[in-house]
């Protein structure tokens, strides 16, 4: 069967955004050179680039930090609350005005509405969850602060039609960019505003006052730390025909020794999180998969039956993305 992808892009155009993906260069020409590894013309990966982000189906092409070396918002939670239908736009609402990473409503648990929060340690995300629950009349609902993430990398495979990465293990401490003595607003203007131009480190290292060679060599030392997880492009899955997106939440009594497993065993995962539980929720590892085909996902959580330290396995599928609302 044809995957939808294939059915959107032209084969050098999938081959573009592969390779702004999973081989970006960190050089002083990073365009040139990914025109040359596709070999297409240079302008015309920058005018399908234009294009894709014109189009939303590229969200940045950037650094993508690691929120955990940034003290304000150091520490994360998964928050599931139950919610009925008629109040879910409202609540939804009221959650985004937090800012959350994620906002989803899914399908197929106790909890329908799925968002993930950042805060400077534990107890202040607990106040700021208990403030949001206030606020939107939530009956029921888990506060679930991440213990430890093994990976955190949110790449597609536009030829099979699933997420994939090879990423290793993610460090368990992360040095923090204050103590770093590196400019927070460098990283984020790196994030969130880099150039897709002729000599793109250039123009950002003049700002800084660093030399361009200088920048690379930062970033490169800066992704060894694991303050940057990655240099590459980030695709918006929707527009690029992957429909499901899996949440599935494991539970055992082994969660660290299930977590090296999956992350050995399944490249398709994009995060794989470890989390504290309570009394009404006791699933303690958590992973995710984008694909085009739900058949793809079903078959990863089945293939965990083999697994003897597993207890039980469930996916919850996104049917909505909350944060965007209109």
């Amino acid at each position: 069967m044809m995957s939808m992808s294939s059915e959107i892009f032209t084969d050098d155009e999938k081959n573009l955004l592969m390779a702004l993906q999973f081989n970006f260069p960190l050089s002083e020409d990073p365009f040139v050179d990914t025109s040359e590894f596709v070999d297409l013309g240079v302008q015309v990966v920058f005018d399908k680039i234009q294009e894709f982000l014109r189009k939303g189906i590229i969200k940045r092409i950037g650094a993508q930090l690691n929120y955990k070396a940034f003290r304000k918002i150091s520490t994360a939670a998964l928050v599931g609350a139950r919610v009925d239908a008629g109040e879910i736009e409202r609540v939804a609402r009221i959650i985004n005005s937090y800012n959350p990473k994620h906002n989803f409503l899914r399908d197929g648990g106790k909890y329908n509405v799925w968002f993930t929060i950042k805060d400077r340690n534990i107890e202040e995300l607990r106040k700021k969850v208990e403030e949001i629950a206030e606020k939107c009349g939530f009956v029921d609902y888990v506060f679930l602060p991440s213990k430890r993430v093994y990976k955190m990398d949110v790449k597609y495979d536009l030829f099979r039609g699933v997420s994939y990465s090879e990423m290793g293990i993610e460090k368990n401490r992360i040095p923090d960019v204050d103590d770093l003595g590196i400019s927070a607003n460098l990283l984020l203007e790196l994030e969130r505003n880099f150039p897709i131009c002729r000599r793109p480190f250039r123009d950002i290292s003049q700002k800084y006052g660093y030399e361009e060679g200088e920048l690379i060599s930062i970033i490169e030392e800066l992704i060894e730390l694991r303050v940057i997880r990655d240099f590459y492009a980030v695709l918006k899955e929707r527009k690029i025909g992957f429909r499901e997106n899996g949440m599935t939440v494991i539970q055992t009594d082994k969660p660290e020794k299930v977590a090296l497993k999956l992350l050995k065993k399944y490249p398709e995962i994009t995060h794989l999180v470890q989390r504290y539980t309570n009394e009404k929720w006791n699933y303690p590892v958590y992973f995710m998969v984008h694909a085009i085909e739900r058949s793809t996902i079903e078959e990863i959580r089945e293939s965990l039956a083999v697994y003897p330290e597993i207890i039980s396995a469930k996916t919850l599928y996104s049917s909505g993305d909350l944060k965007n609302l209109s």
